[in-house]
């Protein structure tokens, strides 16, 4: 018993001790991870690949974009698919390019009204640092202006507003 109240004392230390290291926002200490890059407000670098459509996408500099990073196995990349399709069809390609990168297989499709890549390589997940799936980011003349991560209904309305608000030059 005398062992267990020891061990108790110390976790309950030790425990206090990490916390004080906290701050109001994150109300954890210091030894949390940051967020992955790239965050907002972040640069990113332009590329260009091969499409499945046999086309070349190219993410420049210049220009507004929407991409997101999928997995045919996951419930959330899934059920994302129709409220991105929705989207890439309301905006002129002239204004807004979007592009969805399979982090696995594509799925089969006649077509989408939004670039299907496949990064086999694994170069762009690792650029990306992607770690979980659906990972999505708004780009602005090479900087990112938007992350999100994972699928909630109200991030399409989030994800509207930016895009119009990027489009109007706010």
């Amino acid at each position: 018993m005398r062992r267990l109240i020891v061990v108790v004392v110390i976790v309950l230390a030790a425990a206090g001790f990490y916390r004080s290291f906290g701050d109001e926002e994150t109300g954890t200490g210091s030894l949390t991870l940051p967020q992955p890059y790239p965050t907002v407000g972040s640069s990113v670098p332009s590329f260009r690949t091969a499409s499945e459509e046999g086309g070349t996408f190219a993410l420049r500099d210049e220009g507004t974009y929407v991409l997101t990073f999928w997995s045919t196995l996951n419930r959330q990349s899934n059920q994302s698919r129709a409220s991105f399709e929705r989207l890439a069809g309301e905006f002129p390609e002239d204004d807004v390019k979007f592009a969805a990168v399979y982090v696995n297989s594509a799925p089969e499709r006649a077509s989408a009204n939004y670039e299907v890549l496949q990064d086999r390589s694994g170069t762009l997940t690792q650029g990306y640092n992607i770690k979980r799936v659906p990972r999505l980011f708004l780009i602005v003349d090479g900087r990112v202006r938007l992350v999100q991560t994972g699928f909630y209904g109200e991030y399409e309305e989030q994800l509207e507003e930016e895009i119009r608000a990027a489009i109007e030059g706010g």
